[in-house]
């Protein structure tokens, strides 16, 4: 597939869920293509400009932005690879669905691939925005007999602007989502154990945590990375405020713990390394609180010799403060 043509069906997946507009975003693969889209433009400042201009309805900031994430796929191989293997795999029929096998197309919401688009004002942007590759498509379904889908269109299916940024407490099976899965990890790592849930009954407060460790050894002698992602939600904000203020105070408090940059994520966050004298291992903490969810990220033991160690924590973080805002969303 051309990068040009890659570039525009990313960013269709990423508007779609941007606005609102895509009920399958949030799963699957449109999840998938969203969440590795926006770990790598949220780590730089042109790549955040790109992603608020997806959220308006003007096409030369939409150009522009498209642009960029052509850019971005030409520069990053892996990302290029994984855009691709999402993009491409099948679509699935969902409840309410229409198969298109010929020239005869009825109501008005389509799906393309893990893209599901509804009849909102962002739908409506992201029609527009890939307009020329979806009559493509749909030419190849006449002929080809390609599967699209057609979801409901009814009003209850639509989604307010505002529910973009949505704040509310999530219970333990939604706080589970929130946890990576081993598609949104960085190429090269694999699952260390299962998900582990649980809520505390004097809070009120759901968690999750799961752990990550590096398919083969970062250095010469075998050194395995781990990352540790821990979420929880609380009934209030303030409580969840409470939990950042705290975890943040112990991992400051730690030896030589030093804060390192992290992006605008979330409300509010924090970057430490702090330096584990019996292991003689430095270790790297980010805590998040994305709305009602508090996230805690531990990758260990940071790789001196490694150039490429604080983009992948960044990428990490930048990921799963996407997946904690998606799910308040939903």
């Amino acid at each position: 597939m051309e990068t040009s043509e890659l570039a525009a069906r990313a960013v269709a997946v990423l508007t779609a869920a941007v606005t609102g507009a895509a009920g399958a975003v949030g799963q699957g693969a449109g999840a998938a293509v969203a969440d590795a889209l926006r770990a790598r433009l949220v780590s730089t400042e042109r790549g955040r400009a790109a992603l608020e201009a997806l959220n308006t309805e003007d096409p030369a900031a939409q150009d522009s932005a498209r642009s960029v994430v052509q850019e971005e796929i030409e520069a990053d191989p892996e990302l290029r690879r994984q855009l691709q293997l999402r993009l491409t795999a099948p679509g699935t029929n969902a409840t309410g669905s229409l198969l298109i096998t010929g020239s005869q197309v009825s109501r008005s919401s389509i799906a393309l691939g893990p893209l599901t688009i509804n009849n909102t004002r962002g739908g409506r942007a992201v029609i527009a925005l890939g307009a020329a590759l979806l009559l493509a498509l749909v030419v190849l379904a006449v002929y080809g007999g390609i599967n699209l889908i057609v979801v409901d269109d009814s009003p209850e299916s639509s989604q307010d602007d505002s529910a973009r940024h949505a704040v509310r407490a999530l219970n333990v099976s939604e706080v589970k989502r929130v946890v990576p899965d081993l598609t949104s990890m960085p190429s090269g790592w694999e699952r260390s154990g299962s998900v582990r849930t649980g809520r505390n009954e004097d809070n009120g407060c759901s968690g999750a945590e799961a752990r990550f460790k590096t398919a083969y050894g970062r250095t010469s002698e075998g050194t395995v990375v781990a990352a540790l992602f821990t979420v929880w939600s609380c009934p209030r904000v303030a409580l969840t405020a409470k939990g950042f203020e705290e975890t943040r105070s112990g991992i400051a408090n730690n030896n030589k713990a030093t804060e390192i940059p992290l992006p605008e994520l979330g409300d509010q966050r924090a970057a430490i390394t702090h330096y584990n004298a019996d292991l003689d291992e430095t270790t790297a903490h980010a805590v998040l609180r994305v709305g009602s969810v508090l996230v805690e990220l531990e990758y260990d033991p940071v790789v001196p010799d490694d150039p490429e160690w604080s983009a992948e924590f960044e990428q990490m973080a930048s990921m799963v403060a996407a997946r904690a805002q998606q799910v308040q969303n939903a």
